[in-house]
């Protein structure tokens, strides 16, 4: 008897310690019950998540999809060199080694010059 005491005694202690008891102030916020600063914050976290390359204006790309540069279709590379095949380091985002530190694809801007600390100023030929 006096085992099965300390037994049950046992389990209701070690069902207490399996139960969530501190759920925290973040657990009780429902998102459709928030109020109006809460759901316009909610709106434009998913709005600048949702925000894709692929909703940009085509008139203010410069380089299409796959980094050709749209209005002449050369693949030409960030350093400006018509006969580069690649000095930068292989892309994250589209695996080419044309891309400088910014991807090429669907981006709006290129480099129109670039200055080299000896003084020397490599300008961009296709540069509009």
């Amino acid at each position: 008897m006096i085992l099965s005491v300390f037994i049950q005694g046992r389990t209701t202690k070690a069902l207490k310690s399996l139960q969530f008891a501190n759920q925290g102030r973040h657990t009780g916020f429902p998102p459709e019950a928030a109020n109006k600063r809460e759901k316009r914050k909610l709106q434009t976290k998913n709005t600048s998540v949702n925000s894709d390359r692929q909703l940009i204006a085509a008139k203010s790309k410069v380089y299409d999809g796959q980094g050709f540069l749209l209005y002449s279709g050369i693949d030409l590379c960030d350093c400006l060199d018509e006969d580069c095949l690649g000095c930068f380091y292989a892309c994250s985002k589209c695996g080419s080694r044309k891309c400088g530190p910014e991807c090429r694809c669907d981006r709006k801007w290129l480099y129109e010059q670039i200055e080299i600390e000896g003084g020397e100023i490599i300008r961009n030929k296709h540069a509009i």
